[in-house]
């Protein structure tokens, strides 16, 4: 998926993760998704890839789950107590990254018997327009819906 595309997702995943896994008010919480989303995407890609491909360094579940918490970790410092849930929320948008990528031609790596190896739900081009604008509409839905929500409390 395009870039931008990672971004509006995972502000949606790590929006949900922050209001309802973590109970943050609904204004903070997107302000860090969004903020987090915008720092992790980019690293992920720019990490991740090696020769134009992509590589399990960043485009493996564990890998990613681990730069995500430690960039959403380190933003989170700059808020008093707030680097514990900022690292799970940007642990939950590096995973829905590569989500993502899972669907693209070239997948995502996996761990199988000590080897990493591709894998891929489906094998759509990273740039295919009717992927990108239904995920991109899909995540503002769930923006607005969790916000439309009333109160937790």
């Amino acid at each position: 998926m395009l870039l931008r595309t990672h971004v509006v997702f995972a502000i949606a995943a790590g929006f949900l993760a922050l209001r309802y896994l973590l109970a943050v008010p609904p204004a903070a919480a997107l302000a860090a998704a969004a903020a987090i989303s915008l720092a992790v995407n980019p690293i992920v890609d720019f990490l991740g890839h090696e020769h134009g491909r992509r590589s399990p360094r960043t485009h493996e579940p564990l890998h990613a789950a681990v730069l995500g918490a430690a960039v959403g970790g380190v933003l989170g410092l700059a808020i008093p107590y707030a680097a514990p849930w900022a690292a799970a929320a940007g642990a939950v948008e590096a995973l829905s990254h590569l989500f993502l990528d899972a669907f693209t031609e070239h997948g995502i790596y996996v761990r199988r018997n000590g080897r990493y190896k591709r894998f891929a739900f489906a094998h759509l081009r990273y740039n295919d327009p009717t992927a990108n604008g239904l995920t991109a509409a899909f995540s503002i839905l769930i923006i607005v819906a969790v916000l439309l929500q009333p109160s937790l409390s």
